[in-house]
């Protein structure tokens, strides 16, 4: 028994350093292109594809968010017509994995499309939340409105009342505490604004938006998606006149 009990107790630092090493581990999503036939940008690679008198189109994924996907395309109207660009139309597909096995086991959960969010809606919604915290930022609540009326009884009472020198101190400590209590409420919905400004301001400088190109022009910004970490293979389509473009990307999950 002794013996025994001493082997735990060696094996103890080990077993705890194994379970800390596991609960410390993080991992994050990779995607990878399949074809890699473009210039690096920014540290990424890109693909490439040129369609004869009408676009050129390059594309890279760029990271992954906690809820997306988000990928770059840059798109150039080699055509002597106006192109239509709409990321909203841009989706996608689930494909299968390589190995059969695996395909088997998956069946009916592939080759199922995933529509890009759409840019205006992002924005919208952006907007939206930091129209409401800046409301909140300089508005008064009800309950505000409430505690004040509160406030403004109690001191109205105490006229009539012989308070001692604490009760007057407790009350007029109570009052403070509740104003600064609004005032903290006020500065977080202030800072919460901020921050959706920031990131109003910079989803709409980096995001690519519903365009309209002439010939020779061309544009470029991030198009997100939700996440799919099962697919282990992506392809990304991109519509144009009716007429896709296509590029495939391998998905892994990394674990550090």
């Amino acid at each position: 028994m002794r013996v025994s009990m001493l082997l735990i107790g060696r094996g103890l630092p080990v077993l705890l350093g194994l379970v800390l090493s596991a609960c410390g581990a993080t991992s994050s999503l990779s995607v990878t292109p399949r074809q890699a036939n473009g210039p690096w940008v920014n540290g990424h690679p890109t693909s490439l594809i040129r369609h004869p008198d009408s676009v050129q189109v390059r594309a890279g994924f760029i990271r992954s968010e906690p809820a997306e996907l988000v990928f770059e395309t840059e798109i150039t109207n080699t055509s002597d017509r106006p192109v239509l660009v709409a990321p909203e139309t841009f989706y996608l597909l689930l494909l299968p994995p390589d190995s059969a096995a695996e395909a088997t086991m998956t069946k009916g959960i592939f080759d199922s499309r995933v529509p890009a969010l759409n840019p205006e809606v992002q924005l919208q919604q952006l907007r939206a939340k930091l129209d409401k915290e800046a409301d909140k930022a300089t508005g008064v609540s009800w309950f505000e409105i409430l505690t004040s009326a509160t406030h403004i009884a109690e001191d109205v009472a105490s006229i009539s009342k012989k308070e001692t020198a604490e009760q007057v101190a407790e009350r007029d400590y109570r009052h403070q505490s509740d104003e600064a209590y609004f005032d903290e409420q006020r500065e977080n919905h202030a800072q919460k604004a901020d921050h959706l400004y920031s990131q109003h301001e910079n989803l709409a400088a980096v995001v690519l938006r519903k365009t309209t190109l002439e010939p020779g022009q061309r544009v470029r910004g991030h198009v997100y998606f939700p996440r799919k970490d099962y697919a282990k293979r992506l392809r990304l389509v991109v519509f144009f006149d009716e007429r896709p473009v296509q590029f495939e990307y391998t998905q892994t999950m990394q674990r550090h």
